[in-house]
């Protein structure tokens, strides 16, 4: 419970990104991180991750909606501002998630001997597509970009609010349940 704590409070007061980038360097080091702490990392990063991914849920509909309507009326300065508000709004949850998942989640399932290799390769498929469709939105300013611009940042923005939406509902039916087996296991094995 202590730990929990000490986890959640971590998470609050913007600890965890650093966190994220010491276990990183751990590894590249070649550092063994003990199994208690990397566990704890896991733990409140599947958490993270989940609040996110609700968090995302109507965002991405809006996405959608806005990409695909200012793909085909870019010349539209509304639709154009709508098509930003709904990248800004989701860009920078979608940011540290991509992160937190990469540098923690993906890694730690990878050290498990048993767990499933195709769960991984989804995710970072998925992962990837997602990350290219960012560059591409990212590369336009639905405001000021031209016409030809934003209908092609709008149809990314499209694709990347349907993919992330695939990817949620990855994390949600087969990768976090797995992790939770996983850390479950870890956790009644290492109490007997």
């Amino acid at each position: 419970m202590c730990e929990r704590s000490r986890v959640e409070s971590r998470l609050s007061d913007g600890t965890f990104g650093a966190t994220c980038i010491a276990m990183a360097l751990e590894k590249e080091n070649g550092d063994h991180l003990d199994r208690k702490p990397a566990t704890a990392e896991v733990e409140a990063a599947l958490a993270r991750l989940t609040s996110e991914d609700s968090k995302l849920g109507e965002r991405l509909i809006n996405a959608a909606v806005a990409g695909a309507v200012v793909a085909r009326q870019p010349e539209d300065p509304i639709l154009r501002a709508e098509a930003a508000v709904a990248w800004n709004s989701i860009k920078p949850v979608i940011a540290n998630h991509l992160i937190c998942q990469k540098d923690i989640v993906l890694p730690w399932a990878e050290s498990r001997e048993n767990f499933p290799a195709d769960l991984i390769l989804r995710a970072r498929e998925q992962r990837t597509r997602l990350c290219g469709l960012v560059k591409t939105v990212d590369a336009v300013s639905f405001i000021t970009g031209s016409d030809e611009e934003v209908a092609k940042a709008g149809a990314a923005l499209t694709a990347f609010a349907v993919c992330l939406d695939d990817l949620i509902d990855c994390e949600e039916r087969d990768l976090f349940p797995m992790i939770q087996r996983c850390l479950f296991g870890e956790s009644s094995g290492s109490g007997a």
